[in-house]
């Protein structure tokens, strides 16, 4: 047996969240695991894995494995012939190189080639279409496909299949991974098991919010960090294995870390908004409508914009302030802040206009204009009739138009329409009530009438 592991990141995702777990359970660095605490951690996850619930779950992750295989699962000896599979697996350990065959370390040769009943999402032995070179297994060293048995621990069960969270940030990974074990600790603790991480969201694109809030809102400081997010939603069953990746953009975390305190009940408002097909009237608790489709979390993902849903045109009204959305413009779309200022500018212009004016038939007129020439033509009359009133005060001057208002004409107008309106209605929007254009409504009869 060798005396040191170097157990180190590989990128690989189940190879490294159940390094992970190791090592939040054991309370050290990655690095510094040793091979008695893979013995003793796998007397204990041979425990586990043997409750009612975590086997359940292994049919998803581990399928035809000993914990399942219907020739052993209902066995008195099970947790010693799961046990006796990692024991296989420890004692065979080389050491380290400075490469080798294993396709997810390269450090170490392999000794064994593994199927899906120890390796998720790659195929039965006897289907080497699914490995490569026609081998009739996947190519893992002995340790790696011990720290892959370790995976479970922080995965997040949805909807049937498994969530795996990769990060290039330790700091997320180390969260998660506390925040996992710290829900098996209770289940054991407590004695009533109930499998995989699971807070009983059933949509992937909600749950990885759901899982992005509680990164966020953890207490650690993230203003340095530009983490990557990829979540691998799977199923390792049987009958259907199957796999999607979702990429949370930098920009999008970076954004929601920024959010301005006094912003954040505004910001759960918005997201709120965003769930469709509910009967708000009926609804009694978030679990209601937590599973239902989120358009704002859908478009986040994507990288479609969201800028509709920070105010509504029919009430005319904001749902947060002009920091806010300024944020998320720079952020998640990289506008230059010049820009930005240059529309907020206009748009204080136009405020003040249609409110000395009492004008509401030119809001209404920006509000409906439906293409680039239409909404270019309103602001010419506005122009017109700024200087045939005496006012000289210019709306925007000429260089600002073409470089700040439409740097690409016909394909930012919109973006350039919503922020003018946002800004507008967050101007006069006591002003439009006072005036009886709009009738002020509570966000719960907002969210009714949506």
């Amino acid at each position: 047996m060798v005396e040191d592991l170097n157990i180190n990141i590989t990128g690989n995702p189940f190879i490294d969240s159940g390094s992970y777990a190791l090592a939040i359970k054991l309370n050290k660095d990655i690095s510094d695991i040793t091979f008695e605490d893979l013995k003793n951690e796998s007397v204990k996850i041979s425990r586990l894995y043997t409750e009612l619930s975590w086997k359940k779950n292994m049919h998803s992750i581990f399928p035809n494995s000993v914990l399942i295989n219907p020739a052993s699962t209902n066995k008195l000896n099970l947790k010693e012939l799961y046990l006796e599979k990692l024991n296989q697996l420890i004692d065979s350990i080389e050491s380290i190189q400075d490469n080798g065959s294993c396709i997810g370390c390269g450090r170490r040769d392999v000794k064994e080639v593994f199927g899906k009943d120890a390796i998720p999402l790659t195929g039965s032995k006897s289907l080497i279409n699914y490995f490569s070179f026609g081998n009739s297994g996947a190519d893992y060293c002995s340790l790696c496909a011990l720290l892959i048995q370790f995976s479970p621990l922080t995965m997040y069960l949805c909807g049937g299949k498994m969530i795996v969270l990769n990060s290039d940030s330790k700091k997320v990974m180390k969260f998660w991974a506390e925040k996992s074990i710290k829900n098996i600790d209770l289940q054991i603790s407590s004695g009533e098991f109930s499998g995989c991480y699971n807070q009983g969201i059933t949509r992937p694109t909600n749950a990885i919010f759901n899982i992005i809030a509680q990164v966020i809102g953890n207490g650690r400081k993230w203003r340095k960090e530009n983490p990557s997010f990829n979540f691998y939603y799977f199923t390792n069953y049987n009958q259907g294995p199957e796999l999607d990746i979702f990429t949370l953009p930098t920009s999008v975390f970076k954004f929601l870390t920024e959010i301005p305190p006094d912003d954040w009940g505004n910001w759960n408002f918005i997201v709120k908004k965003a769930y469709r097909f509910v009967k708000w009237d009926k609804v009694e608790s978030v679990d209601d409508y937590k599973n239902n489709p989120n358009t704002v979390y859908n478009n986040l993902l994507e990288e479609k914009s969201i800028l509709k849903s920070f105010y509504t045109t029919k009430f005319k009204k904001t749902y947060c302030s002009w920091k806010l959305v300024k944020s998320y413009m720079k952020e998640v779309w990289n506008m230059d802040e010049k820009r930005i200022e240059v529309i907020k500018d206009v748009g204080d212009k136009l405020s003040s206009y249609i409110e000395s004016n009492d004008n509401i038939k030119t809001l209404n007129n920006l509000e409906h204009a439906s293409n680039y020439n239409n909404f270019r033509n309103i602001l010419r009359k506005i122009l017109k009739n700024k200087i045939n009133n005496g006012d000289k005060e210019l709306l925007f001057t000429f260089d600002e138009y073409v470089r700040d208002l439409f740097p690409e004409g016909n394909m930012t107008w919109r973006e350039t329409q919503d922020l003018l309106l946002f800004r507008i209605y967050e101007n006069l929007h006591t002003w439009l009530i006072d005036n009886q254009y709009v009738e002020e409504l509570t966000d719960e009869e907002i969210l009714e009438e949506n």
